[in-house]
């Protein structure tokens, strides 16, 4: 396994432990998830974390590699409330973004997507 996989699997297991979003971020992503109709009405953060927890912790998760400029995101993809829902961090495992994912044919065609492999491969 080649370094890049090794921070990818940290990243994940960082996050794992303590979800943790940039400062501010939380409420704000949490309210576009609502309004964009991802979540109900009503759900809390700690809801909405436990469904990226969810997801996180899925053996059969895919796991992508996402390159904007030069900079790489570990991503997660996996059903949650019958769903399927990205969950992207940094290298750092701190959250960048969770949402569900309309059309993933066309979504997971973007080259700057790399698909690693399943979450319990790479962890093995």
């Amino acid at each position: 396994m080649n370094n890049a996989h090794l921070q990818v699997i940290a990243a994940i297991q960082s996050a794992r432990r303590s979800l943790r979003w940039r400062s501010g971020k939380a409420a704000g992503h949490l309210a576009k998830r609502i309004r964009l109709g991802h979540l109900p009405p009503g759900t809390t953060l700690g809801e909405y974390e436990a469904l990226i927890q969810r997801v996180l912790a899925e053996p059969n998760a895919d796991v992508y590699l996402f390159r904007f400029r030069e900079t790489p995101y570990p991503t997660i993809v996996h059903f949650a409330s019958g769903r399927l829902w990205l969950v992207m961090l940094d290298m750092d495992g701190v959250m960048e973004t969770a949402f569900l994912v309309e059309k993933p044919d066309e979504y997971f065609a973007d080259p700057r997507f790399e698909r690693l492999g399943f979450l319990q491969e790479l962890e093995e």
